[in-house]
């Protein structure tokens, strides 16, 4: 009735059926209705508006039992016959139609899924208790993060020991068996131990499900570290329960106040801290704080093997003419001074070594996305000797500290020999050590010159002096002087 008395009260404010009609959504038609028969109240000609009781007039239905028993019937015969065989819905409705029943393929459709909600069997799940020490788990997430102002998808990746509910966990740029590898040694040296198995959801680095085996490199691992493995059931997460949740409750407790960062190892390190926190916190169902649990479990743990695990892949590369190697899309410098042009990179997850044969021609940070360049100025020292004129406008120049470039700009920028002199001092000192002794001469007002750096670099300006430390002192008796006045005597 009150709906009534409103689309009365829209009426009189529009004078429009349709504009009524929008206003509560509903058609035109029945706005015209229901103000018609109030209209008829007021007049006197109807007694009501709404009728206190309505009969339904519903027609005969079409489904009779003998149709449900047939479509049951047909049901039923399909649990015996293989999956790829069984009949589906089409073809069960065709087969009731000519037995001369009529049927729409809608109604068959529900009495299907009904049949089929009736039948399902109820799962029950098995609440777990292991012993300490015995099982950890593992599992991917992800999260935004806001990386020098650009936000950046990272992938979360968990372990938790689900005795104690100890949790570990890292932030890394892609989710590959190698980032799955590094976040276990990392778990296993934090932890100090190794539990007897290990659990995962449907995570190929780990296991085929297509062919139902596991990956032979991560075998190896684990054969080198001594734990077993298991992975749940497809779609059955809940299998491994205790991991879901923490990859839900890390990433809430790490990065939901805070998700900016000036640097992915910032962002690690924020990471890292926040999970000192919160396995200092009791949880739920558990006496212990999970860092102290994390000791009643450490023994019961297997120890570490004493040799580490080389978690790294190689692939051989080619170096270009701007002595330049690509992997993944990314650029990184050679040595002008190595002359074979193919060599063998060692990837790790940080960094990646550059190596003929054994040895190690430099070594970079892993660059993750595309077209981006790791350079080092020193590896084209020799080249800037014989071009010198290269050197202002070079991309290297641009990835020195922009101290570097200051001076560059400021005392050298006609005189490139004289500043790659200075820039040899890195070679036998570090950047940052370069960096510190610029700092140093400029507060003191002395130009940066290659003899002030170098003397400052190498020689150490308010030499150490040691103390003399007498360990058994002599003791000298006191001289008797008048024996001189006897020899002058016996002279004269």
């Amino acid at each position: 009735m009150a709906d009534v008395q409103r689309m009365a009260t829209l009426y009189h404010l529009y004078g429009s059926y349709s504009q009524v009609a929008r206003e509560l959504h509903i058609s035109r038609n029945t706005v015209k209705k229901y103000l018609r028969q109030l209209s008829e109240v007021r007049d006197g000609i109807r007694t009501e508006i709404l009728p206190e009781s309505r009969t339904i007039h519903q027609p005969r239905r079409i489904v009779t039992d003998d149709i449900i028993d047939q479509i049951h019937t047909l049901l039923e015969s399909n649990e015996d016959r293989p999956r790829k065989q069984r009949m589906n819905g089409r073809q069960i409705h065709h087969h009731i139609v000519q037995s001369g029943h009529q049927i729409s393929y809608t109604t068959t459709k529900r009495i299907i899924q009904d049949w089929k909600h009736d039948q399902k069997s109820r799962e029950v799940f098995i609440l777990q208790s292991p012993e300490p020490g015995y099982r950890a788990e593992f599992d991917w997430g992800e999260v935004t993060l806001n990386i020098q102002g650009v936000w950046t998808r990272v992938y979360l990746a968990v372990m938790v020991l689900t005795d104690s509910l100890y949790r570990f966990a890292r932030i890394y740029r892609k989710e590959s068996q190698q980032e799955v590898i590094d976040c276990h040694i990392q778990f296993f040296n934090e932890i100090c131990g190794l539990p007897e198995i290990v659990f995962y959801d449907n995570l190929l680095a780990v296991f085929d499900y297509h062919r139902k085996i596991f990956q032979n490199s991560f075998i190896r691992f684990a054969v080198h570290y001594g734990f077993s493995y298991d992975v749940c059931n497809i779609r059955s997460p809940h299998e491994k329960g205790t991991d879901e949740e923490s990859v839900g409750y890390i990433r809430s407790q790490a990065f939901s106040e805070r998700n900016s960062f000036e640097s992915f190892t910032e962002a690690q390190d924020w990471l890292i801290e926040s999970l000192h926190q919160i396995n200092q916190k009791q949880v739920y169902r558990r006496e212990l704080p999970p860092k102290e649990g994390l000791v009643r479990e450490q023994e019961k743990m297997k120890p570490l093997p004493t040799l580490e695990y080389s978690n790294y892949f190689t692939r051989s590369a080619k170096i270009s003419k701007y002595s330049l190697v690509v992997f993944e899309g990314n650029y990184y410098s050679v040595p002008d001074t190595f002359r074979p042009r193919s060599i063998t990179l060692k990837i790790f997850v940080d960094r990646i070594d550059l190596t003929d044969g054994i040895a190690i021609i430099a070594s970079h940070q892993r660059l993750y996305g595309k077209s981006n360049y790791s350079l080092d100025i020193t590896h084209y020292l020799k080249t800037f000797e014989k071009k010198p004129g290269a050197l202002r406008h070079s991309k290297v120049l641009g990835q020195l500290h922009e101290k570097v470039q200051y001076l560059y700009k400021d005392y050298y920028l006609d005189s490139p020999l004289e500043f790659i002199e200075i820039l040899k001092l890195i070679q036998t000192t570090s950047a940052e050590g370069l960096i510190y002794a610029i700092d140093h001469l400029a507060e003191n007002g002395i130009v940066p010159g290659y003899d002030t750096l170098r003397l400052f670099l190498f020689q150490n300006l308010n030499p150490m002096i040691e103390p003399l430390e007498i360990v058994d002192p002599v003791i000298v008796a006191e001289p008797d002087l008048t024996i001189y006045d006897h020899i002058m005597r016996c002279e004269a």
